[in-house]
């Protein structure tokens, strides 16, 4: 008997261990990280919002068209950490070779009365270059055409 109920024990101990892992931002932001870093936009979209998901339909069209770049390819990923405060959280991570520290915003969405946590990225958040100084909100001169 002291068996049966120890097994229960760590079953229901394994259940509930698991459950809030699974919610957790770190782990969403791990998943969608990965699938990015195998140009995986059908499994990253899993882990986002429908804005999000627009945005990784235009990067795999981008893809298709150019050839994939390694611009936007990160290495391999590992959490530093994570911010929750109420429906939005931001994770920071850090690529491999890289010392710049980055981020991904996530908040927690209302599905079918379940409540996860999707990727919600914001512009600054995609990188375009390696470069750790290049400042995507700073305005790019159009070049001028010769009259």
């Amino acid at each position: 008997m002291k068996k049966y109920i120890f097994g229960f024990f760590l079953l229901s101990s394994v259940l509930l261990y698991s459950c809030q892992k699974a919610d957790s931002p770190k782990v969403v932001a791990e998943k969608f990280l990965n699938a990015m870093s195998e140009r995986n936009y059908v499994e990253a979209g899993k882990y986002a919002t429908k804005e999000t998901k627009k945005l990784l339909k235009q990067l795999q069209r981008i893809d298709e068209l150019s050839g994939p770049s390694d611009d936007l390819k990160p290495d391999k990923i590992s959490i530093v950490s994570e911010e929750i405060q109420g429906h939005k959280a931001v994770v920071y991570f850090k690529e491999e070779g890289n010392d710049l520290e980055q981020k991904v915003t996530l908040k927690k969405v209302e599905e079918g009365g379940n409540a996860e946590w999707q990727i919600a990225l914001k512009k600054e958040e995609i990188r375009l270059n390696r470069d750790p100084g290049l400042d995507l909100q700073q305005e790019v001169e159009s070049p001028k055409m010769p009259s």
